[in-house]
């Protein structure tokens, strides 16, 4: 079959791609992200706000979250709060983005405890940005592959 220029071959949009939510304002580290995940056959779904990272994840109830945890105005750990405290989204694994190491994020005020006082566990991975293709990659798959063997034990 021949393809006139003005007809557009569609591919369908593979259902066992693992759908991964990337909250960035950074554009360039967006773009990272997310062409690093698709062409590792993951579906990346890009957000630069708490507040449409926060529809976001809602909406698609991704397998995994990647956060910017320096969000302009604590952004990035509130996000974190509010999924850490929901319970729709709270089985949902987390890699935090930072350039701030792990020792100095966390003694930031919030990240380990919520707006009510609560405590609210560490995420899942913490890597420092800009993050190594492969870091990252081998994390993503842990987590995506522990998220589902999990989840297919409740079951």
């Amino acid at each position: 079959m021949n393809l006139s220029s003005t007809e557009v071959s569609v591919v369908a949009p593979d259902r066992s791609a693992k759908t991964i939510l990337v909250v960035e304002d950074e554009p360039d580290m967006s773009i990272f992200l997310s062409n690093l995940l698709s062409a590792n056959g993951f579906c990346p779904i890009c957000a630069a706000t708490l507040a449409d990272g926060l529809k976001k994840a809602v909406d698609a109830c991704p397998d995994l979250v990647i956060i910017n945890a320096m969000l302009p105005g604590e952004a990035g750990i509130r996000l974190y709060q509010n999924l850490r405290t929901s319970s729709r989204l709270c089985h949902i694994p987390v890699v935090m983005l930072s350039t701030l190491d792990s020792s100095t994020f966390y003694r930031c005020p919030g990240a380990k405890r919520s707006p009510a006082g609560r405590h609210i566990p560490e995420p899942e991975a913490y890597l420092q940005k800009p993050p190594e293709a492969d870091e990252l990659l081998a994390v993503v798959n842990r987590l995506c592959t522990t998220c589902s063997t999990s989840l297919g034990d409740e079951s």
